[in-house]
């Protein structure tokens, strides 16, 4: 998206990421003297437009506004300063989006873990379009097996060892990704705040759903499974 902007939830413009390839050829080509031919551009998968054409896509925000990004690397809300750089240094090809927001507005607040995600990933996933999640249910009825072999030994306390931090690690990574990919599938339809008070109801639902499996598997173990 170039300036012609998108509106969501709020009414406010919201740009896209795609225009930051752009800059980025169009820039480069300016300072080493190289003009980029046909062929890079659709490698780049983006036009490479004049620097002037560049800097007038820039997004640049309305009186009382000010512009904010979504930073793929920081997974948060930043400010952006008029050349489209967050205080860390991320640049604009970092930003997943740009959205305008009033001066006296604080910026937006998305958490870097969603529990939810973290405590039930199968329904969590499959309830924000990542039915890969489901891997997960494998992965736990592995660890469970190993740990009931190895306490009646006939496993390696080391290899449930491994076996659970893996299966920890991946519901770790998976959480922390969790709010980024799940809040922009709903951009266009609900406000970062909104996105936060939906996930605090996912959360406690997982964690209800996450007892209760817990105290089955435990059941199970000691009174049917002997």
């Amino acid at each position: 998206m170039t300036r012609t902007a998108a509106r969501c939830y709020t009414g406010l413009h919201v740009y896209g990421s795609r225009y930051g390839k752009a800059w980025v050829m169009a820039k480069r080509a300016k300072k080493t003297g190289h003009k980029v031919s046909k062929v890079e551009r659709m490698e780049q998968g983006a036009p490479a437009p004049s620097l002037e054409r560049a800097a007038r896509d820039t997004p640049r925000a309305r009186p009382g506004m000010r512009l904010v990004g979504y930073c793929k690397a920081c997974r948060c809300f930043v400010e952006l300063d008029k050349s489209l750089a967050d205080p860390h240094g991320h640049r604009r090809r970092d930003m997943a989006i740009i959205m305008e927001l009033p001066v006296d507005k604080p910026i937006y607040h998305i958490p870097q873990f969603n529990w939810g995600a973290f405590l039930m990933p199968p329904i969590w996933g499959a309830g924000h379009g990542q039915v890969f999640a489901v891997v997960v249910y494998p992965m736990w009825l592995m660890v469970d097996n190993l740990l009931w072999a190895a306490i009646h030994g006939q496993a390696s306390v080391l290899l449930v060892a491994l076996a659970l931090a893996g299966t920890l690690a991946f519901m770790f990574f998976y959480a922390r990704m969790a709010n980024y990919v799940g809040y922009m599938r709903v951009l266009t339809t609900m406000s970062p705040d909104e996105y936060c008070a939906v996930e605090r109801k996912w959360t406690i639902a997982c964690a209800g759903v996450a007892v209760l499996m817990a105290v089955f598997a435990t059941w199970y173990n000691l009174a049917v499974r002997v």
